[in-house]
């Protein structure tokens, strides 16, 4: 089980770490290269999992603002 996790860990940062970079070398702007591309992947590719659960908690605040009270006398999530 914990080395599933890992692969699976170690597997998107290798995903997101070659996405990170690509899309730097394609969006820099070739006057004013970064000082360090290949670090700012890599620390993007070390913190993906905070993207997913951040993705997640926003798509549940999403969810609980649609979602219509009951009765009008309770307060909402956004009042």
């Amino acid at each position: 089980m914990i080395i599933m996790l890992i692969v699976i860990y170690l597997g998107g940062w290798l995903a997101v770490a070659f996405a990170a970079h690509a899309a730097g070398r394609r969006l820099t702007d070739s006057e004013a290269p970064p000082d360090h591309p290949l670090l700012v992947s890599l620390a993007a590719g070390a913190v993906w999992p905070l993207l997913v659960v951040g993705l997640v908690e926003l798509s549940s605040i999403v969810v609980f603002t649609r979602v219509q009270p009951t009765t009008e006398s309770e307060v909402g999530i956004l009042a």
